[in-house]
């Protein structure tokens, strides 16, 4: 079971889709994982969802979006317009969210020498892979796939970036909810992470 912190049966303010991915999260991961949730990073306090540590995978931002099919009316790589109760509103590109999150922690992160990769090209960089992806608790793959075509998807949120609802399950296999989240890794790479580290 994963670690949370704050621990996921404190947390008052969860909407309904975050709750369930939490409670997947930590009913599906194993004990060597850190969950946080709604943590403020960075100077200008951008709160990432879910940020994911996994001592030999990487660091994962995650953004969550509750929106069913129907409320989400346009997205584009920056945008999102959502149907809300006062009606037509203009949001951040979820996906963009989620990157926005996880650059000044990464940028603080790699200050830390412990953390950094000390030789080749990439010398100073984070010795660990780090990654940002969407879920969409409401949507399920198929609504999502006939919604939006593939090569808008690509633009606007890969595939490989996403989890959607029935990914998310209490029926789903472990193994098979973890490698959609690391899929989410542009890139793998190093060791596991030392206890200093």
């Amino acid at each position: 079971m994963a670690t949370f912190i704050p621990s996921l049966s404190t947390i008052r303010n969860l909407t309904s889709g975050e709750r369930r991915f939490g409670q997947r999260l930590e009913a599906l991961l194993e004990e060597d994982y850190l969950v946080w949730y709604d943590t403020p990073v960075g100077r200008k306090q951008r709160y990432p969802d879910f940020i994911i540590l996994h001592p030999g995978r990487g660091l994962l931002f995650l953004a969550v979006k509750d929106w069913k099919l129907e409320t989400l009316k346009r997205l584009t790589p920056r945008d999102a317009e959502i149907l809300t109760a006062s009606g037509l509103k203009t949001v951040s590109n979820p996906l963009q969210q989620a990157r926005q999150c996880a650059f000044p922690a990464i940028n603080l992160l790699e200050r830390d020498e412990q953390l950094q990769q000390t030789e080749g090209p990439v010398t100073g960089k984070l010795c660990f892979p780090w990654g940002y992806g969407v879920v969409f608790p409401n949507i399920t793959r198929k609504q999502w796939n006939e919604a939006v075509s593939e090569e808008h998807q690509e633009r606007v949120l890969p595939a490989h970036r996403l989890i959607c609802r029935d990914e998310m399950t209490s029926a789903v296999d472990p193994e098979a909810f973890q490698k959609r989240l690391w899929d989410m890794f542009d890139h793998a790479f190093g060791g596991k992470l030392t206890v200093p580290q």
